[in-house]
């Protein structure tokens, strides 16, 4: 019984249902993405007051393989990975990876989306993002510039032919990770 203005009333505590994952993952996304897109704006150059936000819907093929290939080592039904799953990592880096700097790159990538995994499930290994990047950026546009004392803020696809993106910058752009280039 709870105590309300001295009625006691007898309710039942409220039920909670299964957490959303893809909402709890979304949330996790706006509010990784500003933590970054501070620090970047933290380093620009003085006078810079124009960003635009980059987005990517895709990862090179080289993370697709390895996505591929951590997707064949998951046990879906105790919700891991294998004891062995970074020993297998190497051996499997090491015979389907030809240059060496893109092994040391593709360990570090599947080390990362390990922990990703771990946090939100199985679609942390998807090949594409489970969500529309563009969609939850635009909704927050007022909130992202007043955060970043931006004047003007806009959101695009790296791959927008009419941006010159750098390749430095475009490089750092994966799905769910987008980068705010300054200018």
């Amino acid at each position: 019984p709870h105590l309300c203005r001295g009625f006691a009333v007898r309710a039942p505590w409220p039920v909670v249902g299964e957490e959303d994952k893809l909402l709890t993952r979304q949330a996790k996304f706006l509010r990784d993405s500003l933590k970054n897109f501070r620090t970047s704006a933290g380093k620009a150059k003085k006078g810079w007051k124009t960003a635009t936000v980059l987005v990517a819907d895709g990862y090179p093929e080289w993370k697709i393989n390895a996505l591929l290939w951590m997707q064949s080592q998951y046990n879906k039904s105790s919700g891991s990975f294998p004891p062995t799953f970074m020993k297998d990592l190497k051996v499997w880096s090491t015979a389907n990876v030809s240059d060496k700097k893109k092994i040391k790159l593709t360990m570090q990538f599947v080390s990362f989306m390990k922990r990703e995994v771990d946090e939100v499930g199985e679609m942390g290994m998807d090949i594409k993002c489970p969500f529309d990047q563009s969609a939850i950026l635009n909704e927050s546009v007022a909130y992202i510039k007043a955060q970043l004392n931006m004047a003007e803020l806009s959101v695009a696809s790296v791959d927008d032919p009419e941006l010159a993106v750098p390749d430095r910058t475009s490089q750092n752009v994966s799905p769910g990770k987008p980068v705010l280039w300054m200018r």
